[in-house]
């Protein structure tokens, strides 16, 4: 019975508290207020996310060789195709190395030649009964052993031509070139901190967002876990727009949802991708995505109707005796900094007033 008592204490002393922020006592005096009948209407809301935004797959150019660069035969912001040239590095000590691989070569073949001669000559003589098995056997293993020979000169040799083809750097992607911090002349190795170039392919552009957990949980509802196949297919398009003002003219797709939430921020990792066909994007830009949310047959009320106190929002219902009623509704949290829609507390047909709602009490008469 106690907590019973408790409880209901705290309900009375929470509903005097709002009833006291809505007024009691009616004026009487009569006010002019703006008002408007409710509705339900179809509306689009967006929501911005920050974005940054970076090719669809930018490619560290490192070389595969050391050597000293002979020629650079890009420049900066270039655009150029997969399979084109970027770098040489000077090809003489790999040039000497291929003809040393191919003269051990050589030499491997004839020791193949003539151990296959001694091999093939001891069997002779072993089946006539002249030589022992210890010598035809002899032969044998030299014979092996010189192929074996053979096969690694063969296999030096293809390494010393793959390094030769190194020194002539290409690209792997269409795309356009980055910062060259390497000049003619510089000494280059694989293990170099900083890359040659990197190469952006961006015949699309891929943004990274975070959307906060409401918004996660909101799409984890209308998509399901594991979705990231259906939010490419069902999720409305986007929008991107850039850091001057403008919005970019190609629309985008959600592609993932990393599907863990960061328990420092709260946010969860997104990421979209945007057609480039005109390369007016690069890699490094930011931007904002525009995420539209539509809602079908709602009530739309302005922001301007509702007093908010604490977590809770209110409005002024136009009863029939044309008083002002306080209502407490729930909104969507998703707003567009003009319009509530509302969830529940208001429905078609209702009267509210949309003005001048903090010099309303309830109770109140209102003059039109």
């Amino acid at each position: 019975m106690k907590n019973k008592s408790f409880t209901s204490s705290i309900l009375c002393i929470i509903c005097v508290f709002l009833l006291a922020s809505c007024g009691q006592a009616p004026k009487e005096t009569q006010t002019s207020f703006d008002t408007m009948v409710l509705k339900k209407e179809d509306r689009t809301l967006s929501t911005n996310f920050a974005a940054k935004i970076q090719g669809k797959q930018d490619v560290s150019i490192i070389p595969r060789v050391s050597g000293t660069i002979t020629e650079v035969r890009v420049v900066e912001g270039q655009k150029i195709t997969k399979g084109q040239v970027l770098f040489i590095i000077d090809p003489r000590p790999f040039e000497l190395a291929v003809q040393a691989a191919e003269a051990n070569t050589e030499s491997a073949k004839a020791q193949v030649a003539t151990a296959k001669l001694n091999y093939e000559s001891n069997k002779g003589l072993y089946e006539k009964k002249i030589v022992s098995s210890y010598v035809l056997e002899t032969a044998e293993n030299n014979y092996n052993t010189a192929k074996a020979a053979l096969a690694l000169a063969k296999s030096q040799e293809a390494q010393a031509r793959n390094d030769l083809s190194y020194c002539s750097i290409t690209s792997p992607v269409t795309g356009v070139v980055g910062a060259l911090p390497y000049r003619v002349g510089d000494l280059v190795n694989p293990s170099i901190i900083e890359p040659l170039t990197v190469v952006s392919d961006n015949s699309s552009i891929i943004a990274f967002f975070s959307i906060n957990e409401s918004f996660y949980t909101t799409l984890l509802s209308t998509y399901g876990h594991n979705s990231n196949k259906k939010l490419q297919n069902e999720t409305p398009d986007l929008e991107l727009k850039l850091k001057d003002g403008t919005m970019y003219e190609e629309k985008g797709r959600m592609i993932s949802v990393s599907g863990v939430v960061d328990p420092v921020t709260g946010a969860v990792s997104c990421k979209a991708e945007f057609p480039n066909p005109k390369g007016t994007l690069s890699s490094g830009i930011s931007g904002t995505i525009v995420y539209p949310t539509e809602y079908k047959d709602v009530i739309v009320i302005p922001q301007t109707a509702t007093v908010k106190l604490q977590d809770k929002y209110m409005a002024y219902k136009v009863e029939a005796d044309n008083t002002a009623k306080c209502t407490i509704i729930e909104v969507e949290s998703i707003n567009d900094g003009q319009e509530f829609i509302v969830l529940d507390g208001l429905k078609e047909g209702d009267e509210i007033i949309t003005a001048g709602v903090n010099n309303v009490q309830d109770g109140m008469q209102v003059k039109f």
